[in-house]
């Protein structure tokens, strides 16, 4: 027979439909189409960015610098380049009706945007700030937290400010980062009029570049490597329409890059219910297998005919999956597209639907051939033998090595594909010891099984017998859902403790109040007006001030290789300060703290943690860019920083006469026992118009909210793993359908009724599922006390309610599943198998 055949009669044995491949479509759809969904939707948001990075960005180029704006070289230089548009951001509390709140402040000029559209009021076409001193636009959510409308008075600062109209769409909002307020937008006259703007005030000066000549990205590249070459000690952080969104899209890429992961668990544990499904398949064709000897075929035309309606439906089960990929972001748009706070290009991406596709045909190889391979030992003679448990003979070495080279080949194409090799490696690593282990201990409990002594109770001992009876699934049940289960216990773990730490956390930690902006002079004041206020207990304070990390030991920030964890203290301006104390909730682990009345060299202290991801040491030198000026530090300690104290903490803490004369404003922790919250921001506000107030608790809040979508997100994809583990049970049940049956009419004959079965299977699969229960519990309270201790640095928390749900998810699965699937068993007619020779 040629290929050509076996397409042939591949095709015609399909004629009659999926009956017995629909667990191996489902285990490779599942797994593939999540890969080809998550990898589509993550380079349509890639693409989105691309295309709209004008808009998004608000230019061609952004110069931007914080506290001061740029020195009349600098932006003469940037006027050079082409039209430009001048934007200063910084937070405030607006006032009105006795109500006061925290909003985002943006200042623009006339020129603003460059790119796309500023939407007012409802408008389908631009609209612009008002050019006045007296006028400011407002977000729609503004309207309800203060109880004003369209020509009410608000007041900012010292200024009051007419509501002259209400922002539709804001064309640059995701440019701008974190948003903890609404937007105001205004003129630069009005921010001017409101007083805000002192030396020491946290603002961002943006300036914003349409080019003059050519405006290709690579033009635009060209353009920055010029100006950092010519200005290398501007200070300023510039960045091209590819950097509009670079916290959003390295978010989007580590989302991605998760789901990819927990998609290639999927599709991997899915395997083994691929493997289950053909060898149900081999077994139900036994017969026609023999047949086919029979009639003179080789083992090569048999294998090779099988193998071919296999791949056949393998290939079936890739495109559906494809297609499901392929339309993903254009379904994603359609239902989301108004809320979605990212664009999305709705173009086919075909870099992720290749590599879903080709991973999805290695691993329907390296599951599938070995159990296909027992085709080759099927021998035409089995045709007048009836019914023969366990004739399959020993392992197919061979065929062993060739499935191994094809899932060596897939962890290959899934670390070449992964942008952090690394941890790409060690995830599969993490797999595959997760197998093994759960592999181990599962062997090693079902041979414990052979050598107790029988029970005498008749059904327990037919219930146990069936744990290690040839063909039985308890293995391959045991290691998909005891998997499957971990990641499941991992992450409600680890959610409990999260939420608990929250919660335990906030009455006797954290501040009631941060208060940003507190000028020198008013401090004084401000700590005594606040202290008269009522439930106010304590009042901290400490100097803060903006500044970015240009050198590390002497390399250009842009050329040190940070490890990831730390390589955010690299990217743009951190807050700093300076201190004659070790600050509270710090301890020092290396080096000394210098002393009260310290007048030599600059010196810092840095966070342990940040210091180990850039390899830095005690002794090691610093060199910091502060308003402009350029400040080497030798490191002469480094502390270990308890963040959840939720106090005034720093990553970089300075020697007091290193930064005691920059012009700074202090960051002010307000503590209370009892009292009105809303009135003391309130009286805050009136009394200090120039100051921000952030209510702790609301910031919690939105990383609560924040952190429990993305569970939803994490658990959805543990969802997949978990159904893909029932859908592996489901193939090894399967597998053993015909022995099961067989083993069923037997008893029946010597009078066994159903309900007895019945028992006896319940019995088996609530001990199998008991089992995959106490696996996942043990490995899932592991790694979520891993992560909690070394990762969150939490107290872990172990939830018996979660580890007993556990236990009755696992039970509850396997039951009703294994009961679903031999039913069958249960209803097999005697006669049928009493009368095969």
């Amino acid at each position: 027979m040629t290929p050509g055949l076996w397409l042939i009669y591949a095709l015609r044995n399909l004629r009659s439909g999926l009956q017995g491949f629909w667990i191996l479509l489902t285990c490779l759809t599942l797994g593939v189409s999540a890969i080809a969904i998550i990898g589509s939707l993550a380079a349509s948001i890639d693409r989105g960015l691309a295309e709209q990075g004008q808009p998004l960005l608000g230019g061609d180029l952004e110069f931007s610098v914080v506290q001061q704006g740029l020195n009349a070289e600098l932006l003469a230089h940037v006027r050079s380049l082409g039209t430009i548009s001048e934007v200063t951001t910084l937070r405030a509390m607006a006032n009105a009706n006795g109500k006061a709140t925290l909003v985002e402040i943006k200042a623009v000029d006339q020129t603003y945007p460059l790119y796309g559209s500023l939407l007012l009021d409802g408008a389908t076409v631009s609209g612009r700030v008002p050019d006045d001193s007296q006028s400011v636009l407002v977000d729609p959510l503004l309207l309800g937290r203060l109880g004003v409308k369209p020509g009410d008075i608000l007041k900012l600062g010292t200024a009051p400010l007419r509501v002259a109209g209400i922002i539709t769409a804001e064309p640059d909002r995701i440019s701008d980062g974190l948003v903890l307020g609404p937007r105001l937008l205004m003129s630069h006259a009005a921010l001017k009029a409101t007083g805000l703007v002192q030396p020491g005030s946290l603002t961002t000066h943006r300036y914003r570049v349409k080019l003059a000549g050519q405006t290709d990205l690579k033009a635009a590249k060209t353009l920055i490597e010029a100006a950092q070459k010519k200005f290398p000690k501007a200070g300023w952080r510039v960045r091209a329409r590819d950097g509009a969104a670079s916290g959003a899209e390295r978010f989007v890429e580590r989302l991605g890059y998760f789901m990819t992961l927990v998609g290639v668990s999927a599709l991997v544990i899915g395997g083994a219910g691929i493997a289950n499904a053909i060898s149900a398949f081999v077994d139900r064709r036994r017969k026609s297998i023999a047949i086919l000897k029979c009639l003179g075929l080789k083992n090569r035309d048999v294998l090779g005919l099988y193998m071919t309606e296999v791949f056949l439906v393998g290939l079936l089960g890739i495109a559906v999956a494809l297609v499901l990929g392929a339309a993903a972001p254009s379904m994603l748009k359609l239902l989301f597209g108004d809320i979605l706070p990212l664009p999305v290009s709705t173009g086919i991406n075909f870099k992720p639907l290749l590599f879903a596709a080709a991973l999805g045909l290695l691993i329907l190889a390296g599951f599938a051939l070995l159990p296909l391979a027992r085709i080759t030992r099927i021998r035409g003679a089995d045709l007048f033998r009836g019914f023969v448990a366990g004739s399959n003979g020993g392992w197919a070495w061979g065929w062993l090595v060739l499935s191994l080279l094809f899932l060596t080949a897939a962890a290959g194409l899934v670390i070449a594909n992964a942008d952090n090799r690394g941890v790409t490696a060690m995830y599969l690593g993490g797999l595959l010891g997760s197998f093994a282990l759960l592999g181990a201990l599962a062997y090693l409990l079902i041979k414990l099984v052979t050598i107790l002594p029988r029970p005498r109770q008749l059904l327990l001992r037919q219930a146990l017998g069936a744990l290690h009876r040839p063909g039985s699934a308890s293995f391959s049940v045991i290691l998909a859902l005891g998997l499957g289960l971990s990641l499941f216990v991992t992450l409600a773990l680890t959610d409990e403790t999260i939420s608990r730490e929250l919660r335990a956390g906030i009455p006797e930690k954290a501040p009631a109040f941060f208060v940003l902006d507190v000028r020198n002079s008013e401090l004084p004041d401000f700590k005594q007006e606040v202290g008269k206020l009522t439930g106010v207990t304590t009042i901290g304070n400490a100097p803060m001030l903006q500044g970015r990390i240009i050198k590390v030991k002497g390399v250009e920030a842009e050329k040190v290789t940070p490890k990831p964890e730390a390589a955010w203290a690299l990217r743009g301006d951190r807050g700093l300060t300076y201190a004659t104390d070790l600050p509270k909730g710090s301890e020092l682990v290396a080096g000394k703290w210098w002393p009260a009345d310290y007048a030599g060299p600059p010196l810092v202290s840095m966070v342990d943690e940040i210091a180990d991801g850039l390899g830095v040491k005690v002794g090691d030198r610093l060199t910091i860019s502060v308003l402009g000026r350029e400040i080497e530090a030798e490191v002469a300690s480094l502390r270990r920083v308890n963040w959840r104290s939720m106090g005034i903490n720093f990553v970089l803490v300075f020697s007091p006469n290193t930064l005691r004369a920059a012009p700074h404003a202090h960051v002010v922790t307000i503590e209370m026992t009892g009292g009105d919250e809303a009135a003391v921001v309130n009286g805050i506000a009136a009394d200090f118009p120039s100051v921000t107030v952030v209510r702790v608790k609301d910031a919690l809040a939105t990383v609560s909210d924040l952190l429990a979508k993305m569970l939803v997100a994490v658990r959805s994809a543990n969802g997949l793993t978990l159904l893909t583990g029932v859908l592996v049970l489901a193939g090894a049940l399967a597998s053993g359908l015909s022995l099961r049956s067989y083993e069923s009419v037997v008893l029946k004959t010597y009078g066994a009724s159903r309900r007895q079965l019945l028992i006896a299977f319940v019995l088996e699969y609530g001990f199998i599922g008991l089992v995959s229960a106490l696996f996942g519990v043990l490995t899932g309270t592991l790694g979520a006390w891993y992560l909690a201790t070394y990762l969150l640095e939490m107290p872990f928390v172990f939830s018996m309610a979660t580890a007993l749900a556990t236990a009755v998810l696992a039970m509850v699965l396997t039951v009703t599943a294994g009961l679903l699937v031999t039913w069958r068993a249960l209803s097999a007619k005697p006669a049928a198998y009493l009368r095969d020779p």
